[in-house]
């Protein structure tokens, strides 16, 4: 009798077999990349997370429509975190690349010499696939190419097309906009590679950050943004002198708002760093950020509250810190450190 009372007992338990739904959130939520994991918050909750290990980059950390978080892990492959079934996976393939999006849930990334490689993390037994090639014009000892960005049919890629400086750069730029013929940006005004860009959510502007290094320790940062028609603006963020340095951290451009960045200045001699603030592209140009804001990173969550990522100041810029809600001017920590991109993603 015992026994099958046990055995009616699990077919009403299912034997543990079955799990619930995850429940609604109660708003949009918010993704985060860390150190160790990549994760959701609904509220100041942290609900999902996807361990592994992550690198501080430009990549975007959610998928165009918004159903997928992912992240480059430093042993090899992608993580991938379902945004509502709250479950991950690894995929483990070979990447050398950042990565871009190439709408909906797919992702993109370049494999040399000329391969725009994609994967559709909608599909769970995908397989990474060739999208297009993309032959840039020939320039005798130029470097092998290098994805900068990629969003909703766009993609930027960069490469050395004369004797590099000491410091690496500067790179030439090219825009492909769907099956089009790569579109020649011009060569960046730095004696740096670029190292974030970023472009807007329809892929018809892109803004890129450069570093003009004039000494071991310091350097003046200026943002290039480039139109559709090919029309650039360059903006210098920091009067260019030897006495202040200055260099853009960060950079995001999210649906329905500015592309806005975060800027580190010190005193070049001494190496004391100032907290990076936040700036937002305006009409006439860079603006600060309203209210002023310290902050990697700015995500507005709902009206009335925004998620932040705090830096921890010291002596050099850090490229992440912990992540904060704000509402109502207070702050509520949550999530791991080394926190170094978040977005917002869900209804």
């Amino acid at each position: 009798m015992s026994s099958i009372l046990a055995a009616v007992a699990c077919l009403v338990a299912a034997c543990g077999t079955t799990t619930a739904p995850p429940p609604e959130p109660t708003g949009p939520l918010l993704a985060y990349r860390a150190a160790s994991e990549i994760g959701l918050v609904d509220g100041t909750t942290v609900v999902a997370t996807a361990p592994g290990s992550f690198a501080p980059s430009s990549d975007p950390l959610a998928t165009e429509d918004g159903r997928f978080v992912f992240a480059r892990s430093s042993d090899g492959g992608v993580t991938v975190l379902d945004v509502a079934a709250r479950t991950s996976r690894a995929v483990a393939m070979p990447i050398d690349s950042a990565i871009g999006t190439g709408g909906g849930s797919t992702i993109v990334w370049w494999e040399q010499p000329n391969r725009l490689m994609q994967l559709d993390l909608a599909d769970p037994t995908g397989q990474p696939a060739l999208r297009q090639e993309i032959d840039l014009p020939r320039r005798a000892g130029a470097s092998d190419a290098a994805l900068l960005t990629a969003r909703n049919g766009t993609v930027v890629v960069a490469r050395t097309e004369s004797e590099p400086s000491p410091f690496g750069g500067p790179d030439t730029l090219y825009a492909v906009h769907g099956d089009a013929e790569p579109t020649s940006l011009g060569t960046a005004d730095a004696n740096t590679p670029v190292a974030s860009a970023v472009l807007s959510p329809d892929g018809s502007r892109l803004a890129y950050a450069l570093y003009r290094r004039t000494s071991n320790s310091c350097g003046t940062a200026a943002v290039v943004v480039s139109d559709a028609d090919g029309s650039q603006e360059t903006y210098d963020v920091a009067a260019p002198n030897f006495v202040t340095g200055s260099q853009v951290l960060d950079m995001w451009w999210p649906d329905g708002k500015p592309m806005s960045l975060s800027l580190a200045t010190w005193q070049c001699e001494t190496e004391s760093y100032y907290s990076p603030l936040t700036w937002q592209l305006g009409d006439g140009g860079l603006v600060e950020g309203q209210p002023r804001t310290v902050a990697l990173e700015v995500a507005e969550v709902v009206p009335g509250q925004r998620a932040l990522i705090v830096p921890k100041v010291g002596v050099a810029p850090e490229p992440s810190g912990t992540v904060v809600i704000e509402d109502s001017g207070r702050r509520f920590p949550l999530g791991p450190p080394a926190v170094d991109a978040i977005a917002v993603v869900g209804p």
